[in-house]
C-alpha cells in the first residue's frame, strides 16, 4: 500500500476545514435571516365592512409608529396587510401585540424563502429515442435526445424510467387555452425555444412588467413544462401548447418572502392560471400562505426540497402543506430511485418524477440541473395535458388522477404516499375513478337556517366526510345540517372508495343571516319616509343605514327604531319561529339560544 504524505494529509484536512467554513457561514448567513427585519404580516378577521377593518388597522398601527407596506388593496386579501415596524420594537414583540387584539385572526413575520441551492448542472446523458415507435408520438426537437425523463431507452430493464411522454403525446400534445403560472426567478420570454408560450406576466421584486430570469431557475422549470416543440430547435416541453405565465418573485440570488409569494399567487389567479409550480420552499411554517393556497382554485404542484430529510418529520412548505389541491413531489434519477438529495416522506411527498441530469432551457441557451425544482415541472406539464383533455375537472379532480396513475415501484412504497412515480400516459387514458360535488337547498336565509345538502358525486363512493364551516362534521351521504348564527359559511365533501379520495369544497356558499331585518320603510315625522337599509353584501347586517356613506351614532338609533316599528306593525312578525301565528314558550326558547 502507497503511504500517503503527513503534509498531504495536513493540507487536505486543512482544505475540508476551509470549505467547512466557508459553507458554514454561508448557511448561518441564510439561517439568520428567517424573516424580514422589521416587517409583520397581519390578517385581520371579517368584522363587517371593510371599513371597519381599515378603522382597526389604522387604530393598531398607529399605537406602535407602525406603517403599512402593502394594503390588502395590494395584496389581493381582504383584511391582511404587510406593516413596518418602529426600530424600537422587535418583530416577536410586535406579533405579540397584534396577535393580542380579539380583531386579529392571526400575525407573523414576514417568512424568506430561498430557492434550493444547485445540486448539479454537468449532466451529459444521451438517451436515443429510436426509430421504432409504434404508438408513440417522437417530437422533431435536436435535443429530445437529451431529455430521458421524457423518453428514456437506456433501463429498459427497469422499464425506461420516464414518465411516457410519447405515448401521452399520441393522445394530446396540450392546449393554448391552459396556463402554468412559473412562480419563480422569472422567465427568458425572448427565449428562441419558449417565446411562442410565454404570456407576459409580472415583476413582483422591481413591481413592473418585465419579469427576466436573472438567475436561470425559472426558466429551466418553465422549459421542462411547455418548450415550444416539434420545431426543430432545441428541446420538448411537457405540454406542447399550454401557456406559461412568468411571476418573478424570486431576486437573482434566489431569495423571497412570503409576502411576495401570495402577491404573486393572487395574481395568476386574477390572471387564470390553471397550475401553480413551485419549484421552492422552506421549513418554516406560514399560516398565510397556507390559507392562500386553501382559498385557491389552482393545483399547486410544489417541490419537496433537496436535504434528503424525511419531511414528515422535518416538514418542508408548501409542499408538506395538508392543503387538498397541493401536489407533493421527490426526485427520481435514471434508474427509478429517489435521487440521492431528494426528501421523502410517506405522507407528505405524493410521488417521484425524474430530477436528475435533467436538460432544459436557461437564459439564452441550454443547460443540465438536478433538483426537485426540476421534478416539479414534469408533474405540472402533465397536469397541463389532463386539464387540456378534461377542461371540466378541477384541481382536486386533476391531482386525483394523477396519484392514481403512477408507475408503482416497490422501493417507492416507504418514500411517498402513491409508492410510484408519475406516467403521463395513463391519467389522459382513463376516466377519474372518483369525483366529489354536491349542492345545497336552500343556500341564503335567516337563522336557524335548517340546509339539505346533497351528494352529487360520481364513481360510487363508499364513504362520505362533510365538513360544514361552522366547526360541525357529518359522515353521512345527504346529511340535513342546522346553521345557528349568522355568518357565511364554507363546505366542504370529501369521497372515498378503495384507497382513493375526491374532494369537492365550495367557498361562503352558505349565507346565514340574523332574524332581525327591517323591511319596512317607516315615517321620518316629515312628511316622508326613512330609506330602506341597504345591505350591500348580503349578510343580513346593516351598518351604514342612513346611507350618508359612513358609520356613526344615528345608524344603530336609525336602525332600532325601525325595529320597533316593524314590530309595531307585525307584532308576531320574524319572531314565530315554530309559525304557530303567536309568540311562544319555544319561540323565546329559540331566540335566546340564537342570541
Amino acid at each position: 500500500m502507497e503511504r500517503v504524505s503527513e503534509s498531504w494529509i495536513f493540507r487536505a484536512c486543512l482544505l475540508f476545514i476551509l470549505i467547512g467554513a466557508v459553507w458554514g457561514g454561508v448557511q448561518a448567513e441564510q439561517l439568520s435571516q428567517t424573516y424580514m427585519p422589521g416587517e409583520v404580516i397581519v390578517r385581520y378577521a371579517d368584522i363587517g365592512s371593510g371599513t371597519a377593518i381599515a378603522s382597526v388597522a389604522s387604530s393598531l398601527n398607529t399605537e406602535i409608529g407602525a406603517d403599512t407596506i402593502y394594503s390588502e388593496e395590494k395584496l389581493g386579501i381582504k383584511g391582511m396587510q404587510v406593516v413596518k415596524i418602529p426600530d424600537t420594537m422587535s418583530v416577536t414583540e410586535a406579533v405579540q401585540y397584534f396577535k393580542s387584539n380579539d380583531y386579529v385572526s392571526y400575525a407573523e413575520p414576514n417568512f424568506v424563502t430561498y430557492l434550493p441551492g444547485p445540486i448539479g448542472g454537468t449532466g451529459n446523458s444521451i438517451r436515443e429515442a429510436g426509430e421504432d415507435t409504434p404508438g408513440m408520438t417522437i417530437p422533431d426537437d435536436p435535443d429530445f435526445n437529451l431529455q430521458w425523463g421524457l423518453y428514456n431507452t437506456l433501463n429498459m430493464s427497469t422499464e425506461r424510467a420516464d414518465i411516457s411522454a410519447p405515448e401521452a403525446w399520441n393522445i394530446t400534445t396540450g392546449s393554448p387555452d391552459i396556463i402554468v403560472a412559473v412562480i419563480d426567478t422569472g422567465v427568458d420570454f425572448n427565449h428562441e425555444d419558449l417565446a411562442d408560450n410565454c404570456l407576459s406576466g409580472y415583476n413582483f421584486v422591481d413591481f413592473d412588467e418585465n419579469p427576466v430570469d436573472d438567475n436561470g431557475h425559472g426558466t429551466h422549470c418553465a422549459g421542462i413544462i411547455s418548450a415550444v416543440t416539434n420545431n426543430s430547435i432545441g428541446i420538448a416541453g411537457v405540454s406542447w401548447n399550454s401557456k406559461i405565465l412568468p411571476v418573478k418573485v424570486f431576486d437573482s440570488t434566489g431569495k423571497s418572502n412570503v409576502a411576495l409569494e401570495i402577491m404573486g399567487i393572487k395574481y395568476a389567479e386574477r390572471e387564470g392560471a390553471d397550475i401553480i409550480s413551485c419549484s421552492w420552499g422552506g421549513y418554516t411554517y406560514s399560516e398565510t400562505l397556507k390559507e392562500v393556497i386553501d382559498k385557491s382554485p389552482a393545483l399547486f404542484v410544489c417541490a419537496a426540497g433537496n436535504e434528503g430529510y424525511d419531511i414528515d418529520e422535518i416538514p418542508h412548505y408548501p409542499a408538506a402543506y395538508s392543503s387538498p389541491n397541493i401536489i407533493s413531489v421527490g426526485a427520481s434519477d435514471g434508474r427509478d430511485m429517489p435521487a440521492w438529495f431528494s426528501n421523502y416522506g410517506v405522507s407528505s411527498v405524493d410521488l417521484f418524477a425524474p430530477g436528475t441530469e435533467i436538460y432544459s432551457t436557461i437564459p439564452g441557451t441550454y443547460g443540465f440541473m438536478d433538483g426537485t425544482s426540476m421534478a416539479a415541472p414534469f408533474v405540472s406539464g402533465v397536469a397541463a395535458l389532463i386539464k387540456g383533455q378534461k377542461p371540466d375537472y378541477d384541481a382536486i379532480a386533476v391531482k386525483n388522477l394523477i396519484l392514481s396513475s403512477v408507475d408503482q415501484k416497490y422501493w417507492l412504497d416507504a418514500v411517498c404516499s402513491t409508492g410510484g412515480r408519475l406516467n403521463a400516459y395513463r391519467p389522459l387514458s382513463q376516466v377519474l375513478p372518483l369525483k366529489a360535488g354536491f349542492k345545497a337547498e336552500p343556500s341564503s336565509g335567516t337563522i336557524p337556517l335548517n340546509v339539505q345538502f346533497t351528494d352529487l358525486s360520481s364513481g360510487n363512493p363508499e364513504s362520505w366526510r362533510w365538513t360544514f364551516g361552522d366547526g360541525l362534521e357529518s359522515g353521512q351521504q345527504n346529511p340535513t345540517h342546522m346553521y345557528m348564527k349568522p355568518g357565511k359559511y364554507s363546505v366542504t365533501l370529501t369521497i372515498f372508495k378503495e384507497g382513493l379520495s375526491s374532494f369537492a369544497e365550495m367557498e361562503d356558499y352558505i349565507n346565514v343571516k340574523p332574524p332581525f331585518q327591517p323591511v319596512k320603510a317607516f315615517p321620518d315625522k316629515k312628511g316622508g319616509y326613512h330609506p330602506a337599509p341597504d345591505d350591500q353584501d348580503d349578510d343580513g347586517l346593516f351598518e351604514d343605514i342612513n346611507g350618508n356613506g359612513w358609520l356613526e351614532y344615528g345608524d344603530p338609533k336609525l336602525l332600532f327604531d325601525q325595529i320597533l316599528f316593524a314590530i309595531k306593525e307585525e307584532p308576531v312578525g320574524q319572531f314565530d319561529f315554530d309559525g304557530s301565528g303567536f309568540i311562544g314558550f319555544g319561540d323565546v326558547v329559540k331566540l335566546y339560544q340564537m342570541v
